[in-house]
């Protein structure tokens, strides 16, 4: 079967020696999206890069429109790849009448045509590997690993951290390794309700370099309790990892300001931070 790779323009970057982007995205002056698709893609296995953040409201109308005008237009099989998969946080409910945001954006992803999604440490998904959730198929890759031996090469021995449990899949292959515990008391502000987590530790770090890993980094919060309460525990240095960095909050300078020597993302989302390449892992899979 005849194979053909689509780019939106947010994602051309990924593919450093693919000159163009075959997807065409507009906005009419009322804010709808307009889409083309200006190949022939009918009777052919398509896979579609397209970044769904920044912005995510739109750029997952632009995913929902880009898939069913492939799925209508006669495309055999569609895969696509959305670096980080926005609305993938909030997969439990914790009070009565809130949307299941992760499973119903998967549903409508799948419903619009897509016959796989690949993704990397998606949120709700905790650890590397293929799954069904929502009804669609989903190809989770872990950037652990990339990460870990990012600071494995400027630190001797260094003690590789887990903020919580839910991100303790990074720490798989490491035998010098330690998960911290998040609690998350519930405290208001108007009609606002917010989740502040608090961190336990059960091990020892002072006098080491730690490295704190996660899948990603939001508004810093859990991040920022790690770092502070290595630094109160006397860690020789602490460093900080994660897939992706939104650094909402300006999360970023406060998390350097708290104490970490330095802090890392993938380029699923571009920020100074950005430096794991994804390149690496789309060559292999495409």
């Amino acid at each position: 079967m005849e194979r053909i790779l689509l780019l939106t323009p947010n994602s051309s970057d990924f593919m450093k020696k693919t000159k163009f982007c075959n997807i065409i995205l507009k906005q009419f002056p009322d804010g709808e999206n307009y889409v083309r698709i200006p190949v022939e893609f009918a009777g052919r296995d398509v896979t579609l890069i397209h970044r769904c953040y920044p912005e995510q409201d739109r750029s997952l109308m632009q995913l929902l429109l880009i898939l069913t005008t492939l799925k209508e237009g006669g495309a055999s099989r569609v895969r696509a790849v959305v670096p980080y998969l926005p609305y993938a946080r909030q997969d439990k409910l914790f009070l009565k009448g809130e949307a299941l945001s992760s499973k119903i954006v998967c549903e409508l992803i799948g419903k619009s045509g897509c016959d796989e999604l690949i993704t990397f440490d998606c949120h709700f998904l905790k650890k590397e590997g293929e799954f069904t959730y929502g009804g669609l198929k989903i190809r989770n890759i872990s950037l652990s690993q990339q990460i870990i031996s990012y600071f494995k090469k400027k630190l001797h021995s260094p003690k590789i951290i887990s903020p919580d449990e839910g991100a303790s899949y990074f720490l798989a292959k490491e035998k010098d390794r330690g998960v911290m515990k998040k609690k998350r008391g519930e405290y208001s502000e108007g009609k606002s309700i917010y989740r502040k987590p608090e961190i336990e530790v059960g091990f020892e770090v002072k006098g080491r370099d730690v490295v704190i890993v996660d899948d990603m980094v939001s508004t810093g919060s859990t991040m920022l309790k790690a770092v502070e309460a290595c630094r109160k525990l006397g860690a020789k240095s602490i460093s900080c990892g994660a897939s992706h960095g939104l650094f909402l909050n300006n999360s970023l300078k406060r998390l350097k300001k708290a104490g970490a020597k330095e802090v890392i993302v993938s380029d699923s989302i571009k920020s100074p931070a950005s430096k794991i390449s994804l390149l690496n892992s789309l060559t292999e899979l495409l």
